[in-house]
């Protein structure tokens, strides 16, 4: 699930503001683990003065003295973490009314497309050799630049591949 904290209590009822890792949803469980203050005793005596008293043992001592190995738990393991899938949330809408109120930096910044005109459309454009050898280097240079960046994905996603072999060969291992 999603990791939270909780920030603040509000008032006595058990309410709480609290901040997770992720945007939660109505549909959502929120569980919260909470700890309550226990008064302790203020005053302590050991009881050392009888003669055949020892003081408990610990857990990792009784299995030592008896030869228990400590319990293998399957889900005790790390292993692969739950892994949400994305949530694409629908955009903000801001009525006009609202949004006339709102102060300048906080208004939506919207630009339109601007379409072509018809002269734009019409227009020839005539470049000079200059020119047209100045674009051939560029769609070149764009050319080499793009198949770089292929076989630099392609070397990447080797090495992924292989860096995932190892760790489901570690993980088996565990």
């Amino acid at each position: 699930g999603i990791r939270g904290e909780i920030k603040k209590a509000e008032g006595v009822k058990g309410n709480f503001r609290a901040s997770f890792e992720d945007r939660i949803l109505m549909s959502d469980l929120v569980v919260c683990k909470c700890w309550v203050t226990v008064p302790f005793k203020q005053f302590y005596h050991p009881v050392i003065d009888v003669p055949n008293w020892r003081p408990a043992r610990l857990i990792g001592e009784l299995r030592a003295e008896k030869g228990v190995l400590v319990p293998d738990q399957k889900d005790s393991h790390y292993g692969k973490q739950l892994v949400r899938p994305e949530r694409r949330f629908n955009s903000l809408k801001i009525p006009k009314k609202l949004q006339a109120n709102l102060p300048f930096r906080s208004k939506e910044k919207f630009q339109p497309k601007t379409k072509k005109t018809a002269l734009s459309r019409k227009a020839a454009i005539v470049s000079s050799e200059r020119e047209k050898e100045v674009n051939s280097l560029l769609s070149r240079l764009y050319t080499i630049r793009k198949e770089k960046t292929r076989v630099r994905k392609e070397s990447s996603e080797r090495k992924k591949k292989v860096k995932e072999v190892q760790d489901r060969f570690i993980q088996e291992k565990r």
